[in-house]
């Protein structure tokens, strides 16, 4: 499992809390309701996507409590989006984005308050003090609530899956001939065609993410990357990826929350992971086989499916 190969790759976490005021917050605030955030950054503003348990509501009562949101109901599940509340919070959003090793896990809100998991190297704690310095400071009601020794990828999941289950799925492919044109990859000439990398949050369309160069291919630093760590071969670059693509895009038009993508080239052997609530599970494998579908030259499967209440870590 491709979550267990990184589980401690950066070594330092943080947990922030805030609120944006918006009216779904007070929603969820008035009926006890936590909900899974995946926030968009895109080139024309934001918005964010909203994955909320259906409990004891109707239909009508969601859609009628909500409606300016245009909810989708179904039988485990409520989707929405909203757009983001300012500027401000976007500008914010991408400071703590811009530390290269950085990497957020989860968006929560529970309780009144929006909470951001993130992790990061060590090595990045100057630029991460600074990142908390700027504009994140400026959300309303904000705090640090963690900032430490990172208990790992794992541990991080399982804690948020008491407050919301979610899933682990991992799928494996086959890379087709023509996407393994060495000389047309700086990622493939330099790390070569055995690595995994972290997939940072997507702001404006750039896909970045954080690589570990386990088999210390790269000899030098080259410009097309940022140098996280030396001694543990960590960097971080930008990348391009159809697959990727699909998925991000697919799953964000469907309102389907996923969090994390890991992923791992072993010769053409390309896994991608991602974790994913239970009560969106359905809407998500959906987006997932459809994928499959009109990507067949990549001989894709599903690989693991599993919940991080169960996960052992052997």
């Amino acid at each position: 499992m491709i979550i267990k190969d990184i589980n401690n790759m950066l070594d330092r976490q943080g947990i922030i809390s805030f609120t944006a005021g918006t009216k779904i917050e007070e929603f969820l605030t008035d009926n006890d309701l936590t909900a899974i955030v995946r926030m968009r950054v895109t080139k024309d503003g934001g918005y964010a996507i909203f994955n909320i348990e259906n409990e004891d509501f109707t239909k009508a009562e969601i859609q009628e409590s909500l409606k300016e949101f245009s909810p989708n109901v179904t039988l485990d599940a409520v989707t929405l989006k909203v757009d983001s509340p300012s500027p401000y919070f976007l500008a914010g959003f991408k400071s703590l984005n811009k530390v290269p090793s950085v990497v957020m896990d989860a968006v929560i809100f529970s309780g009144g308050y929006y909470y951001i998991y993130f992790r990061f190297h060590s090595a990045d704690e100057a630029k991460l003090t600074s990142a908390l310095r700027s504009d994140i400071v400026g959300f309303d009601r904000f705090a640090i609530r963690f900032l430490g020794k990172s208990p790992g990828i794992v541990s991080t999941f399982r804690e948020i899956s008491t407050m919301v289950p979610l899933s682990y799925v991992e799928i494996n492919g086959t890379v087709p001939p023509s996407f393994m044109r060495v000389f047309d990859d700086p990622v493939l000439m330099n790390l070569g065609v055995s690595w995994t990398r972290e997939m940072k949050y997507l702001v404006e369309d750039e896909i970045r993410a954080v690589y570990y160069d386990r088999n210390a291919l790269l000899r030098a630093k080259e410009d097309w990357l940022n140098e996280i760590s030396k001694d543990s071969r960590i960097y971080e670059t930008s990348f391009t990826n159809p697959i990727i693509q699909y998925l991000v895009s697919n799953t964000s038009d469907n309102s389907v929350v996923t969090m994390g993508m890991p992923q791992k080239l072993h010769g053409n052997t390309f896994s991608i992971a991602t974790v994913v609530p239970d009560m969106i599970l359905p809407e998500f494998f959906a987006v997932a086989y459809e994928m499959i579908r009109e990507f067949k030259n990549w001989e894709m499967d599903i690989h693991n499916v599993d919940s991080f209440e169960s996960m052992a870590m052997d």
